[in-house]
Protein backbone atom coordinates (compact mmCIF):
# COMPACT_ATOMS: atom_id res chain seq x y z
CA UNK A 1 0.00 0.00 0.00
CA UNK A 2 3.08 2.54 0.99
CA UNK A 3 4.78 1.65 -2.35
CA UNK A 4 1.22 3.38 -4.41
CA UNK A 5 1.77 6.53 -2.83
CA UNK A 6 5.59 6.51 -3.28
CA UNK A 7 4.82 5.99 -6.91
CA UNK A 8 2.82 8.45 -7.43
CA UNK A 9 4.38 10.83 -4.88
CA UNK A 10 1.50 11.16 -2.71
CA UNK A 11 1.14 11.31 1.27
CA UNK A 12 -0.82 8.87 2.69
CA UNK A 13 -3.46 11.33 4.05
CA UNK A 14 -4.28 12.31 -0.14
CA UNK A 15 -7.38 13.34 -1.01
CA UNK A 16 -8.90 12.07 -4.20
CA UNK A 17 -8.51 14.96 -5.83
CA UNK A 18 -4.85 15.02 -5.27
CA UNK A 19 -4.83 11.32 -5.95
CA UNK A 20 -6.02 11.97 -9.60
CA UNK A 21 -3.94 15.02 -10.15
CA UNK A 22 -0.28 13.39 -9.56
CA UNK A 23 -1.61 10.27 -11.73
CA UNK A 24 -2.55 12.89 -14.25
CA UNK A 25 0.79 14.44 -13.71
CA UNK A 26 2.51 11.22 -13.97
CA UNK A 27 1.11 9.89 -16.94
CA UNK A 28 1.69 12.88 -18.65
CA UNK A 29 5.34 12.12 -18.00
CA UNK A 30 5.64 8.72 -18.41
CA UNK A 31 3.62 7.78 -21.93
CA UNK A 32 2.83 4.26 -22.60
CA UNK A 33 4.91 4.48 -25.71
CA UNK A 34 8.50 5.72 -24.03
CA UNK A 35 8.21 3.69 -20.38
CA UNK A 36 5.87 1.01 -20.39
CA UNK A 37 7.29 -0.16 -17.68
CA UNK A 38 6.75 2.34 -15.22
CA UNK A 39 3.23 3.57 -17.28
CA UNK A 40 2.21 0.08 -15.85
CA UNK A 41 3.62 0.56 -12.24
CA UNK A 42 1.63 4.39 -12.49
CA UNK A 43 -1.70 3.14 -13.64
CA UNK A 44 -1.36 -0.12 -11.23
CA UNK A 45 -0.46 2.54 -8.03
CA UNK A 46 -3.40 4.35 -9.01
CA UNK A 47 -5.85 1.90 -9.38
CA UNK A 48 -5.17 0.83 -5.58
CA UNK A 49 -5.72 4.22 -4.58
CA UNK A 50 -8.33 5.58 -7.11
CA UNK A 51 -11.34 5.19 -4.05
CA UNK A 52 -11.61 4.91 -0.51
CA UNK A 53 -12.62 1.07 -0.69
CA UNK A 54 -9.64 0.34 -2.56
CA UNK A 55 -7.52 2.12 0.57
CA UNK A 56 -9.05 1.02 2.85
CA UNK A 57 -8.93 -2.69 1.19
CA UNK A 58 -4.95 -1.78 0.76
CA UNK A 59 -4.28 -0.44 4.12
CA UNK A 60 -6.07 -4.26 6.11
CA UNK A 61 -4.68 -6.41 3.56
CA UNK A 62 -1.86 -4.67 2.02
CA UNK A 63 0.81 -6.75 4.30
CA UNK A 64 -0.50 -9.94 2.71
CA UNK A 65 0.59 -9.31 -0.21
CA UNK A 66 4.48 -9.88 0.79
CA UNK A 67 5.72 -12.76 1.02
CA UNK A 68 8.86 -11.81 3.08
CA UNK A 69 10.53 -9.06 3.96
CA UNK A 70 13.20 -8.87 1.54
CA UNK A 71 10.71 -9.04 -1.54
CA UNK A 72 8.74 -6.62 0.47
CA UNK A 73 11.38 -3.86 0.77
CA UNK A 74 13.09 -4.16 -3.04
CA UNK A 75 9.30 -3.12 -3.69
CA UNK A 76 9.69 -0.02 -1.40
CA UNK A 77 13.14 0.78 -3.20
CA UNK A 78 11.59 0.44 -6.31
CA UNK A 79 8.62 2.93 -5.71
CA UNK A 80 10.71 5.49 -5.48
CA UNK A 81 12.24 7.32 -8.49
CA UNK A 82 15.95 8.59 -7.87
CA UNK A 83 16.88 12.45 -8.70
CA UNK A 84 20.00 13.95 -9.53
CA UNK A 85 21.01 17.01 -8.12
CA UNK A 86 24.26 18.84 -7.37
CA UNK A 87 24.36 20.31 -3.86
CA UNK A 88 24.68 24.11 -3.17
CA UNK A 89 27.88 25.43 -1.77
CA UNK A 90 25.82 26.33 1.10
CA UNK A 91 24.62 22.99 1.27
CA UNK A 92 28.40 21.72 1.54
CA UNK A 93 29.46 24.43 3.94
CA UNK A 94 26.89 23.70 6.21
CA UNK A 95 27.43 19.60 5.87
CA UNK A 96 31.04 20.40 6.73
CA UNK A 97 29.90 21.98 10.22
CA UNK A 98 27.95 19.63 11.38
CA UNK A 99 30.65 16.66 10.51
Amino acid sequence: MLTNYLILELSPDASDEEIRKHYLQKVKRYSPEREPEMFRRITLAYEGLKDKRNRVRGEVFGGLSAQDYDSALRSLADARTLKRRRAGLGELMKAEKTE
